[in-house]
């Protein structure tokens, strides 16, 4: 399935136009010529004999006190698991989805093709704190199943933003999109326009902090000065390191205690500096181990990427050309390079080989889900399976895991088949059995 679109006069355009330096302004074009037009662009899927239509959604941004408008496609409302597998438009099935660990209605879509979200805590500064994530791989005594999650973390903000953005699944084409940082801006202010968190648009208060990124320190000065001191921002970028400061007294006074520092890749540019209480170091280590040690190495020996989403109460200085944040909750998550989300260096080692092949594929994320929840760690998007290819990579062998194992494994075969999926046991075997093939169409589609 590839990323083309109809458009009601005819034209054809791929959706990776968005981020072509050289069709990006073409693309507005079209999408702001069908804006308002009651016949809808339409993907290359099908259901019910009948293509499927998308929404053309306007976003309005202030640049240096003046509105640009913007447009982006959308999925049309509950439509979203109509698409196949594939697509770019398609939604996976709550139930077999991170979604499903939270209560109903913590994610409710709205009738225009919005996500309205219970947020724990919540944005505005007079409200508690975001809370960042649980501690992972705590169970509930005697085996008993967790309740579902009746508000959202920072953690499961951070998955909803990548899976709606589109970052946590890749194509051969995004090989060099996934390299320039305004590319994964463009991606996630798209979805962050697409979110309600209570009674905030997410865009109102949604930055992105990045490398190489030309218009992204003055997006992020418009969007801080918006929130003033009445609501929280929201950070999201990569992490170059998370150090331990003294801050500065004047003569006289008695010292202040330690804090953190959080510094995000191209953060000079920004004139951004975010501060976090010292025991916000102590949650990350438990919360994300790998992350964590991760973030202690030299950058160049680092074989993954950390991202941050960073809830925090920010102003400008006195001077007014840079700005301090006070960090009320931070996440982490574990990216590839290529910024597709991994929870192992096993995953990885099956990522990067997914990607040397050329496939396609996407990476389920957990949000704030317990271990009940049965998902895979990739699905495979170009097999002739139209539900996509489930992949599983087993890297412990203790008791519990096994068993949860064998669970999955059960599941499976009673939905896809035995020959339906993929698995390896890396206990077992130092180098996994060879990917199921892609079809002739999706192999065609690559070339």
């Amino acid at each position: 399935m590839s990323d083309w679109v109809t458009f009601p006069d005819g034209r054809r355009g791929r959706l990776g136009w968005a981020w072509d330096a050289e069709r990006a302004a073409l693309w507005q074009r079209m999408l702001a010529s069908a804006h308002g037009d009651p016949r809808r662009p339409i993907c290359d899927c099908v259901a019910g004999g009948r293509r499927l239509e998308l929404a053309v959604r306007e976003l309005i941004r202030r640049d240096d006190g003046r509105q640009v408008r913007r447009y982006c496609l959308a999925r049309m409302p509950h439509g979203g698991t109509l698409h196949q597998a594939g697509c770019p438009f398609h939604e996976t099935d709550a139930r077999r989805s991170g979604r499903s660990g939270y209560q109903q209605g913590v994610i409710r879509e709205l009738p225009d093709g919005r996500l309205r979200i219970a947020i724990a805590g919540g944005l505005e500064v007079r409200q508690p704190a975001p809370e960042p994530v649980a501690a992972q791989g705590a169970e509930p005594a005697n085996g008993a199943a967790r309740p579902r999650q009746a508000r959202m973390s920072l953690l499961g903000l951070l998955h909803l933003l990548w899976e709606e953005g589109g970052l946590n699944a890749w194509s051969p084409e995004d090989r060099r999109r996934r390299t320039w940082w305004p590319t994964v801006r463009g991606a996630l202010d798209d979805a962050a326009a697409g979110i309600i968190a209570g009674r905030e648009a997410l865009s109102d208060v949604f930055a992105t902090v990045g490398y190489r990124d030309a218009d992204g320190p003055h997006l992020f000065a418009e969007v801080a000065q918006q929130c003033g001191q009445s609501r929280r921002i929201v950070l999201v970028g990569l992490v170059n390191q998370i150090t331990r400061y003294q801050p500065q007294v004047a003569d006289g006074q008695p010292p202040r205690p330690p804090r953190l520092r959080v510094v995000f890749d191209g953060v000079r540019n920004y004139g951004l500096y975010v501060s976090a209480p010292i025991e916000a170091g102590r949650r990350l280590a438990r919360s994300f181990p790998w992350a964590w040690r991760v973030l202690g190495q030299d950058p160049r020996d680092r074989a993954i990427r950390v991202v941050a989403v960073v809830a925090a109460r920010i102003q400008p200085t006195r001077s007014g050309t840079h700005f301090t944040a006070w960090a009320d909750g931070i996440a982490l998550m574990e990216t590839a390079p290529s910024l597709v989300p991994v929870a192992s260096f096993h995953e990885l080692r099956v990522l990067q080989a997914l990607q040397h092949e050329g496939r396609r594929f996407r990476k389920p994320l957990r949000y704030d889900a317990e271990r009940q929840v049965v998902h895979p760690d990739f699905e495979l998007l170009d097999t002739i399976d139209p539900r996509g290819t489930p992949m599983e990579v087993f890297g412990r062998d203790d008791e519990d895991y096994a068993a949860r194992a064998a669970e999955k494994q059960q599941y499976y075969d009673a939905v896809y088949g035995i020959r339906g999926w993929w698995s390896w046991d890396a206990t077992q075997a130092d180098h996994w059995p060879p990917f199921p093939p892609a079809s002739q169409l999706a192999a065609r589609s690559t070339k």
